[in-house]
């Protein structure tokens, strides 16, 4: 699930194509978006527009680039609809994300791949992003790597983090702020907090959580194979936003 938005009479949902140019996971996946007026009947797919998919290309990140998906559509501060991916680099444990700009018709996807990287904390798993106007502020449930398990692991895919996850905000889309760790497990092999949905419910921000954790029986096979959802609430969750992990 990823989140789809009202903004200037339409809908919009990101996606991605999964038809190459290399039918392996991260390098098939192409950028896109769907948006369709907020009156039309959405079972035709006549009601529905699609953009252009902007696939994968070996060059972004000077080669270190393996692949965008699980895109969030998100109303920028100035407008305009952009979708916000997360990023595939092994490289490196200094996360990131994409910001892809989308015209104001959704028939066109474009990216700069100099300025379109962003760093984000959490950015090589699966995030949502979305808009609080109370605090106006774009906030996310993220799989934070903090820099002791950084120390502890420094060769590991940063895609095989997901033992902690951490609340974090911005208010441009492009600097994000870590507030506060909400769920955390020393191990990293079999614990995970992950493929984070949530919505503001109040004052409080209410998430589920795809949970690999001790069940008394073997625990989960892995952090990703999980063996539990779990419902969690984070109360009050606007006055973290001077926090600073």
């Amino acid at each position: 699930p990823m989140p789809v938005i009202e903004h200037s009479g339409r809908l919009w949902r990101a996606m991605e194509t999964a038809h190459g140019p290399i039918l392996q996971w991260g390098k098939r996946y192409g950028a896109m978006m769907m948006s369709a007026p907020i009156e039309a009947d959405l079972l035709k797919a006549s009601s529905w527009t699609a953009s252009n998919s902007l696939l994968y290309d070996s060059t972004y990140l000077n080669g270190n680039f393996t692949g965008w998906l699980e895109g969030n559509a998100v109303a920028t501060p100035n407008g305009e609809v952009v979708n916000v991916l997360r990023v595939d680099d092994k490289t490196t444990l200094d996360e990131k994300a994409a910001i892809v700009r989308i015209s104001a018709d959704g028939k066109t996807t474009t990216f700069d791949s100099q300025t379109g990287f962003i760093p984000f904390p959490g950015g090589s798993k699966k995030f949502t992003i979305r808009y609080d106007a109370t605090s106006k502020r774009y906030w996310t449930l993220a799989n934070y790597i903090p820099n002791a398990m950084k120390k502890q692991h420094p060769q590991r895919n940063p895609a095989g983090f997901r033992n902690t996850l951490a609340l974090m905000s911005s208010v441009d889309l492009k600097s994000w702020q870590p507030h506060e760790i909400i769920l955390s497990h020393p191990d990293v092999e079999k614990h995970g907090f992950q493929y984070v949905d949530w919505l503001f419910e109040d004052d409080a921000i209410i998430f589920v959580c795809r949970t690999a954790y001790d069940d008394g029986a073997g625990w989960a096979r892995n952090n990703h194979d999980a063996n539990f959802l779990t419902f969690h609430r984070i109360a009050d969750f606007r006055a973290l936003s001077e926090k600073k992990l």
